[in-house]
């Protein structure tokens, strides 16, 4: 029998200390919100919550490894929507020796070992990374990861507004649904597809949907 793949997310946030001088330790606060909609909208995928250590450091197991970039993708919509912050964020796609229950960053195994070295891999201005095993590298993890690296370009450049009308999309809301429930003041439907069509919404959907449907076939997953 194959072993089982998960995903583990390991990130650390933007210019948190400055941050937190400026509005008093509110990145610990941001991504404990950001958690709690996390666990409401894939509650089947995530493993526990979002584990923080070394106070802007996280890390999140994902038992789904196929939504692992579309779950990295919402964190950062939710946290730059509602708080103005970024996180840096590697992917690390393997199996998993311990998981804990709870503080999950002592788990141990493959898929935190590749989280792990993503990150260290990360350098400016780069803010997102896929890390696939030796056995799984290909020219098409390559290309994956590439493709990763472009999204993340895009994402970027997101403003609040385009940050919390992709979280929506990202979750399978339609304009509609955006708008009824937009935060700050009522919205139209117009409105909304201005956001993601500035967003680069439309050219990052394609482009995850595509990625989700060849990562069975990278990761070996039975179907």
């Amino acid at each position: 029998m194959a072993a089982e793949v998960y995903a583990v997310l390991t990130g650390d946030i933007v210019s948190s200390s400055r941050i937190n001088q400026q509005r008093g330790n509110r990145v610990l606060e941001e991504i404990l919100a950001v958690e709690k909609n996390i666990k409401g909208q894939f509650p089947s995928s995530v493993h526990a919550g979002i584990d923080v250590f070394r106070g802007d450091s996280w890390q999140l197991v994902v038992r789904d490894p196929i939504s692992a970039l579309r779950i990295a993708l919402y964190f950062r919509a939710q946290l730059r929507s509602t708080a103005g912050m970024d996180s840096r964020i590697s992917i690390g796609y393997g199996t998993v020796d311990y998981l804990p229950a709870e503080e999950v960053s002592t788990g141990t195994g493959a898929a935190f070992t590749l989280s792990g070295m993503g990150m260290k891999e990360l350098l400016k201005p780069v803010r997102m990374k896929l890390k696939f095993s030796l056995e799984q590298n290909s020219t098409l993890t390559r290309s994956l990861d590439t493709i990763t690296g472009l999204i993340d370009l895009q994402v970027q450049r997101w403003t609040r507004k385009q940050a919390a009308a992709s979280a929506g999309s990202l979750v399978g809301m339609t304009q509609e649904q955006i708008a009824f429930n937009w935060a700050d003041e009522p919205v139209s439907q117009q409105a909304i597809s201005q956001h993601l069509e500035s967003a680069g919404w439309y050219q990052i959907r394609e482009s995850l949907l595509f990625m989700e449907g060849v990562l069975p076939e990278v990761l070996k997953l039975r179907r």
